[in-house]
């Protein structure tokens, strides 16, 4: 019977302790539950936050992408347009490169015509006078060389 009266104690006793023992173990479970769910909203909250920084920084890359588009186009455009107008410009002195050449073409046309003619007039004159000299006197000589000269003269204006 003493057995049964330490088992009755001993249930007593069990009984006595397991009420505080439980509430110390229900409250220390209660306060680790109570940081897992902070724990747990915190984790949430910088998931979140980290979500919200990769959508910030996805953002920024498609703008940045889009920016550099932008700047890569405006070079292109900006050399074509470049290279056009050096295109234009090498047109433009090539042509008066070409008519500065033709006028002085042109100029020595005219020079040597000139010359011809000018050498001409003196060949003509000098045979003028010779034969004029063989076949009329010096003073009529010289009137008909004088008209010839001026005539020479007038076709060669």
């Amino acid at each position: 019977m003493l057995e049964v009266w330490l088992l009755i104690a001993l249930l007593i006793l069990i009984a006595a302790v397991a009420k505080p023992v439980s509430r110390v173990v229900v409250g220390a479970l209660d306060g680790h539950a109570a940081k897992v769910r902070t724990e747990l909203d915190e984790a949430k909250r910088l998931r979140e936050e980290a979500q919200s920084m990769l959508a910030e920084h996805k953002r920024r890359l498609a703008t940045g992408q889009d920016h550099a588009r932008a700047i890569s186009e405006h070079a292109r455009r900006e050399a074509e347009r470049q290279a056009e107008r050096h295109r234009a410009e090498l047109e433009a002195s090539l042509a008066r490169r070409t008519e500065l050449a033709l006028a002085r073409i042109a100029q020595e046309e005219a020079r040597a015509v000139q010359d011809v003619r000018n050498q001409a007039a003196t060949l003509a004159i000098r045979t003028t006078r010779r034969l004029l000299s063989d076949q009329v006197d010096s003073k009529h000589a010289q009137v008909l060389v004088d008209r010839a000269i001026e005539e020479v003269g007038r076709k060669l204006s």
